[in-house]
């Protein structure tokens, strides 16, 4: 008898295993202001992550955690492995295990570990090591036709010498055109077009990601105190300064944060070839 092949990707926690499990709340004041409910928790030495939804928030805070479960749907049955997630597993009946009035359905995913830290100590060679691997998780995402939609550094971690991507509450296809008449972006990353009303592209992913990537390099947060002032800062007035040291990054980043989306990078491939080429 030929036995299928177990997804590569799946956890295998069983009802009995979550029942006896001890769930630590660790959820950030914006999640709950949204419902979302963030556990912690480990199992034979490895941490894990348990998120749901609470069940008394409007439809607009519920439709991240939704989307983000539909997202992850896909790829239960998937045998191939998809080095950009975690390992994961959606469960149901989460109320039998968490004291929350939630809903019934929960996302395990393994805790991976930070990755961007802090970069005074790490060689040219490392960080563009990092990059290549962030550019490398983020293209597979768009070959497989999704846009992430709020790239942040906090969203990309490392786990079994791999970088994984997180949170996929914002993901849509990259054959949309829908506009969504409500913030599903993190201002901080958000691409000029962004804020003009346009739909997200790969462009605006590609923008997130070239933040993330400069402010890393340069070791300080982009500042300003509302939506308006973000707007200003990236429609507008973000001038790249990069440390002396790590000018040879300049052509990369430049090329990522391109005002105008149509003068922006928008092909990953290229951007890795640029990063490889690039003497240091």
């Amino acid at each position: 008898m030929i036995q299928r092949k177990k997804p590569q990707n799946l956890l295998q926690f069983s009802a009995q295993d979550l029942a006896g499990i001890k769930l630590h709340l660790n959820t950030k004041a914006k999640s709950l202001t949204l419902g979302r409910l963030i556990h912690t928790f480990e199992k034979d030495q490895q941490q894990y992550w348990l998120k749901t939804q609470a069940i008394d928030m409007n439809e607009n805070d519920q439709h991240g955690f939704v989307n983000e479960i539909g997202f992850y749907q896909q790829f239960v049955d998937q045998t191939e492995p998809i080095d950009f997630l975690l390992p994961f597993q959606i469960v149901t009946d989460v109320n039998k295990i968490i004291a929350q009035e939630s809903s019934n359905t929960a996302l395990i995913i393994s805790h991976g570990q930070t990755l961007l830290g802090d970069i005074s100590n790490s060689s040219i060679d490392r960080i563009k090591a990092t990059f290549f691997k962030m550019l490398d998780a983020v293209e597979q995402m768009h070959c497989l036709g999704w846009i992430h939609g709020d790239l942040k550094g906090e969203h990309f971690l490392e786990f079994e010498q791999r970088v994984c991507l997180i949170d996929f509450e914002q993901v849509e296809k990259i054959s949309s055109t829908q506009l969504i008449p409500y913030l599903t972006a993190t201002p901080r990353y958000m691409a000029p077009e962004l804020f003009q009303g346009q739909a997200k592209t790969v462009h605006s992913d590609i923008y997130a990601l070239g933040i993330i990537f400069y402010e890393w390099l340069t070791g300080q947060r982009l500042v300003a105190k509302n939506y308006e002032e973000w707007a200003y800062l990236h429609c507008q007035h973000l001038i790249i300064e990069l440390p002396q040291h790590f000018y040879m990054f300049e052509k990369l980043i430049q090329g990522m944060l391109a005002k105008q989306k149509n003068s922006r990078e928008h092909n990953i491939f290229k951007l890795k070839h640029c990063l490889l080429t690039e003497n240091a």
